[in-house]
């Protein structure tokens, strides 16, 4: 009995001892091999443009796992000049260097035996990737699938997952005319799950990049403006690139000065922005036009948020004219293409400030709850030959209570800006509108019951005219300063309140037995001001063709 044990374990030592120097020569063995394939695949497959770089490359038979050590992918500049010139020159470029990369569940066998990799996970350490798109760059040659070109060298390929940790992306786009772009992430995370390259996925329509699912996240990304004024900072974002769909948990623009250093630094009149969205989720949006740095987008739905102006009237204007600065005009201008078929918002609360150096005063106007739906968003000229309307129907509360609607129809493409904007209040409370009136008017609202506002006007960059309904009772104002008459005679200001209310204003409309007057205000656009400040203007001239009497002239 005790022989027969001495020969089993004999036996069994042999044995590992066996397994274990073979396996210890084939890692050593297959090594060298991978070693030298590794970088002859990269060069083959590239046609010489690219080098593969690594250290150290541990390999474990047993457990199926390869880590290497040190990795970079470095392109060959020479190479690419050459292929510039031959217009064979890819339009991206890539550089990545990574501290490890690490394999597991590699069925080793198959790959040596068969040239097929399969492996249960892929993971990128801390890689730094760096990626140039040269829209300069021509390549005539005919194109060819990535299938086609690994099938060469690789007949099978799945990883059931990738993952890049921790990664640093620079993407930077060169224009045909030379110009750059950069946009940097740090932070972010990227998990491809069942990546499978292969005839059948190939052809598979609901796979992006091969992969079953793709997922990109990152925690932050904080942005500064190129003029310095101003963070973005965009939190918590998610994307799946199956399913084609981005999730923010909140977007922030916020000036980098206080609104007397902000004024200082811009030495001009500029509206300064404080802005937060919550909760913005886009649907329909494709990795590869992200990655050509184009935007088409289904729907896009904002849900809660904020927006304020500001802008300091004491401010000399800036030089120049501000013509060609619609949001139409602007959406045309814009390099980067752009389409959403559909804005939705809701739960924003917007502001206007402006201080007037006349008063002293900041003046104020606020929006509550606004919300509405923008749809065809575009600047893309197929689309816009099948319809060049860009429709937006918004709804807020003004100020307290007045319920506010309108509707603003830009044409797109239209070099003069031309636009349609209607709109209807309801229901306010006049007074309400003194944190605006008193600061910027110097007048202050004593009563009003605004019953309804309609009004629908056409216009463009140069003016703005249509029709506009105001009804109204209780009138009463209160003028906050000394003012002139036509002859150059001052008139004390409780005296001016009074002849204001007896003798320059409807106190209502309709009156009694008559019918309800209609304006029709046209206004001329002030080259240095904005879209909505002739949207504006054009109400107040209304506002003021309804609500002045014959004698307002020799009174105000």
């Amino acid at each position: 009995m005790k022989k027969s044990w001495k020969i089993i374990l004999t036996v069994a030592a042999i044995l590992a001892a066996v397994v274990l120097g073979t396996g210890w020569y084939l890692s050593v063995h297959w090594k060298n091999i991978l070693d030298k394939e590794l970088r002859r695949y990269v060069s083959q497959g590239s046609d010489s443009l690219y080098t593969l770089a690594y250290g150290k490359i541990n390999l474990n038979l047993l457990t199926g796992s390869v880590s290497i050590q040190n990795v970079a992918l470095l392109p060959d500049t020479a190479v690419y000049d050459r292929l510039v010139k031959e217009q064979r020159a890819p339009q991206v470029i890539y550089n990545a260097k990574m501290n490890r990369v690490q394999v597991s569940g590699l069925k080793i066998w198959r790959y040596f035996r068969n040239k097929q990799v399969d492996a249960a996970g892929f993971t990128l350490s801390e890689p730094e990737i760096t990626v140039v798109r040269d829209l300069r760059s021509r390549d005539t040659t005919p194109r060819r699938s990535f299938y086609a070109s690994m099938n060469e060298l690789i007949h099978d390929f799945r990883i059931r997952q990738v993952n890049l940790s921790n990664t640093k992306l620079s993407y930077v786009q060169i224009g045909e005319d030379s110009s750059r772009r950069l946009t940097r992430f740090e932070n972010l995370d990227v998990r491809l799950r069942d990546l499978q390259i292969d005839s059948m996925t190939e052809k598979d329509l609901s796979r992006v990049l091969y992969a079953q699912n793709f997922d990109i996240t990152l925690q932050q990304w904080d942005y500064r403006t190129p003029d310095s004024l101003y963070w973005l900072h965009v939190n918590n974002i998610s994307y799946n690139a199956v399913e084609k769909v981005a999730e923010v948990e909140s977007v922030k623009l916020e000036p980098r000065y206080n609104r007397a250093d902000f004024d200082k630094k811009k030495g001009t009149q500029t509206d300064r922005f404080e802005l937060a969205f919550n909760h913005i989720r886009a649907e329909g949006m494709r990795l590869e036009d992200l990655l050509q740095q184009a935007i088409f987008i289904k729907s896009v739905s904002i849900d809660g948020g904020e927006l304020h102006a500001y802008r300091n009237r004491a401010m000399p204007y800036p030089p120049g004219d501000k013509y060609g600065g619609f949001p139409n005009q602007l959406l045309a201008k814009l390099k980067m293409p752009l389409t959403i078929d559909t804005l939705k918002v809701q739960g924003v609360n917007l502001s206007y400030s402006e201080f007037n150096p006349g008063s002293g005063q900041t003046g104020k106007i606020e929006f509550h709850q606004a919300g509405g739906i923008f749809t065809h968003i575009t600047n893309q000229d197929s689309l816009i030959r099948q319809n060049n309307h860009c429709i937006a129907e918004l709804h807020a509360i003004l100020m307290r209570t007045g319920k506010l609607r309108a509707r603003f129809d830009l044409t797109l493409n239209d070099p003069s800006g031309a636009f349609g904007v209607s709109g209807q209040l309801r229901d306010m409370d006049g007074r309400e509108m003194n944190p605006a009136t008193k600061p910027l008017g110097e007048v202050s609202i004593r009563s009003a019951n605004i019953r309804e506002m309609d009004f629908n006007f056409r216009g463009n960059e140069r003016s703005c005219s249509g029709t506009f309904k105001l009804l109204y009772s209780d009138l009463k104002i209160d003028f906050l300063k000394d003012m002139k008459t036509a002859k150059g005679k001052k008139r004390k200001k409780g005296l001016v309140s009074f002849l204001a209310n007896v003798m320059a204003l409807h106190n209502e409309n309709p009156t009694p037995d008559r019918p309800v007057r209609m304006a029709r205000p046209r206004f001329e656009r002030h080259p240095k001001k904005s879209f909505f400040n002739l949207i504006w203007k054009t109400i107040f001239t209304g506002i003021k063709e309804t609500v002045l009497t014959d004698a307002a002239s020799g009174l105000m």
